[in-house]
């Protein structure tokens, strides 16, 4: 990896210095071994929108406050650093991979105090989003510019430049920076890795399909389950309170272990010979499945575009009139206390089953997942653990059951040899436990009464969901 670095003032950024001609060479920025760093500051078109708000705007603000606030009489002013721009130098072009929230929001700064320098007219803004919060911070500055004008100079403000050749380059250092700001989250940096695979002429078209996409986090999470949770190469995943080792998995399994080639999708095909040995095949779903190898670039993006599709299709906003039984019983499901990690692992199982078998009795896979991945809720003492679903998963892999058949029937075959029980502690109590029995008793219409649910809760569930025809 070749990295070139140089510090250097906004200031010195805002007068031009970067642009050749724009200055003296006595102006110019030198890197530690001697080269001059010249070239547009640029935000490439991968890049997500600028979203720095009112919070990081203060607390930016006030970073710099209680630093000046600290000299004294006498004292040397020592300059405020402002964190590591990461930039790939191209074709005459810095492009900004790390940085751009604090230099537009310094721009901003600028743009008030002297409209005239040229680095505000050297970022362009497109997405609608930048434009939004751009047009909003503007004015929140603009509310305090006294404070702005009294406490801002930008001969103070001091960046280390960080230099690359290669885009890669630029990113593998990246990643592995504590920089401020809103940090990147593991979508963040996999949009990256493979906006940067797509063809420089295709990438805009791509960079809007990904922002269309919104929020990836909760389809990212199931989709990782399904990768990793499994009997063959089983791998773990840490505790979603770990973000960076989170993180870490997401840019490896979606991003960095992703090979090179066209985009492909898997799937099953059933196919069917005749007695004249006619051929007709049919396949379930016209799409992805989770546990595909994926290639970087436009195939993983209509990956991700697929599964954030299903996931909000029949799962965050399920509009389903030709499904209402399905739709209604969900949207039940969300609202179960005390469930929330298994409903991310019933998340996955539901991506999973639509991926391989589509709308084909998706009513009762959904009931007859739910009898298993909720059993979790009744068999344990007391409350559901993160740590216990891998447990649960390792005994009773259900994401291995759905993947492993050809059709629905065998699935619901490996569904319906589970054996739920119900252990007695805490019920009869207004406990999480007792709340999601007495839910569920209600939603079946299982007929239970007080103090029968140890014993009767788990045949009268098995009967009610085995009894849901096709």
């Amino acid at each position: 990896m070749t990295v070139q670095v140089a510090t250097c003032s906004a200031a010195r950024l805002f007068s031009g210095c970067l642009f050749p001609g724009h200055s003296p060479a006595s102006d110019a920025i030198v890197t530690s071994d001697g080269a001059t760093v010249a070239g547009e500051l640029t935000i490439p078109e991968y890049q997500r929108p600028y979203c720095w708000q009112d919070k990081q705007l203060h607390g930016l603000l006030l970073d710099i406050e209680s630093h000046l606030a600290r000299k004294t009489d006498g004292d040397i002013e020592l300059p405020y650093y402002l964190g590591s721009l990461i930039l790939h130098q191209e074709n005459g072009k810095l492009n900004i991979i790390d940085g751009q929230q604090r230099i537009t929001t310094l721009a901003l700064m600028a743009c008030l105090l002297d409209p005239g320098l040229p680095l505000v007219e050297g970022l362009v803004y497109e997405h609608p989003i930048s434009q939004q919060q751009i047009k909003h911070n503007l004015q929140w500055l603009r509310d305090r510019l006294e404070r702005v004008r009294h406490w801002i100079d930008f001969n103070q403000l001091q960046f280390t430049l960080v230099i690359t050749q290669s885009e890669d380059d630029a990113y593998r250092f990246f990643e592995t920076q504590n920089t401020g700001g809103v940090r990147l989250g593991g979508p963040d940096i996999i949009k990256a890795h493979h906006l940067r695979a797509v063809e420089t002429l295709h990438q805009p078209q791509f960079a809007r399909q990904w922002e269309a996409m919104g929020s990836l986090d909760s389809t990212v999470s199931a989709l990782l389950k399904g990768r990793y949770w499994m009997s063959v190469n089983p791998r773990e995943l840490p505790p979603h309170n770990q973000k960076k080792r989170v993180r870490d998995c997401i840019v490896a399994e979606l991003a960095q272990d992703t090979g090179e080639g066209d985009d492909i999708a898997y799937g099953r095909i059933r196919r069917q010979t005749g007695l004249a040995g006619e051929v007709s095949q049919q396949a379930e779903q016209q799409g992805y499945e989770v546990r595909q190898p994926l290639n970087a670039g436009i195939n993983s993006i209509r990956y991700l575009a697929y599964f954030q599709g299903l996931h909000k299709r029949y799962w965050q906003q399920p509009d389903l009139p030709h499904l209402r039984s399905y739709q209604q019983f969900v949207e039940w499901l969300k609202d179960l206390d005390g469930c929330g990690y298994l409903e991310k692992l019933y998340e996955a199982c539901l991506l999973l089953y639509i991926s391989q078998f589509g709308e084909n009795q998706l009513e009762r896979a959904a009931l007859k997942l739910f009898r298993v991945v909720y059993s979790r809720r009744v068999s344990n003492q007391k409350s559901v653990r993160e740590n216990s679903i891998p447990k649960f998963i390792k005994e009773q892999p259900v994401l291995d059951w759905i993947a492993a058949s050809y059709t629905p029937e065998q699935c619901f075959a490996f569904l319906d040899a589970f054996e739920l029980t119900v252990d007695p502690s805490n019920l009869g109590t207004n406990s999480v436990k007792q709340r999601f029995v007495e839910a569920v008793s209600k939603k079946f219409d299982l007929g239970l009464e007080a103090g029968e649910y140890e014993k009767g809760f788990a045949p009268a569930l098995n009967r009610k969901i085995a009894g849901v025809q096709r």
